[in-house]
């Protein structure tokens, strides 16, 4: 909030004011927002640990903050990195169906690409994953 309000030319003394005053309503917490960020992102949208972490890191959460939350959903929730890759495979395989296994495999390392998985477990779970709905 500090940095949005200071690109927008805002007095330093008023964004101050302006943080100290949300933080103490308990409109302005780190903490809560990454929590949720995290769990929306990983739960939701099968992003992987490291792309949710750089998320939060582009959004200002301090790293230390942006770990913890990350940690929590996977701890809270019960679920591995495994298991979200391979929920983010199957959700997206509809897409690709009817396509020669080659391309669907290409095609589903790259998608898992894009949300931050690295490439030896994409393939790992891209094949395990096909094999199983074989």
């Amino acid at each position: 909030m500090e940095r949005w309000l200071r690109d927008r030319d805002y007095a330093a003394e008023d964004v101050a004011d302006a943080v100290e005053r949300l933080v103490a309503a308990g409109l302005l917490d780190d903490e809560k927002f990454a929590a949720a960020f995290a769990r929306s992102r990983i739960l939701d949208r099968k992003l992987s640990r490291r792309r949710t972490e750089a998320e939060l890191l582009r959004r200002g959460v301090r790293r230390s903050v942006a770990d913890a939350a990350v940690a929590a959903v996977f701890s809270d929730e019960g679920v591995s990195e495994d298991a979200v890759i391979d929920a983010a495979v199957r959700k997206r395989l509809r897409a690709v169906a009817g396509r020669p296994a080659v391309d669907q495999e290409r095609r589903l390392i790259a998608y898992l690409a894009r949300r931050g998985f690295g490439g030896g477990a994409a393939k790992a779970a891209v094949r395990r994953v096909l094999q199983d709905e074989a």
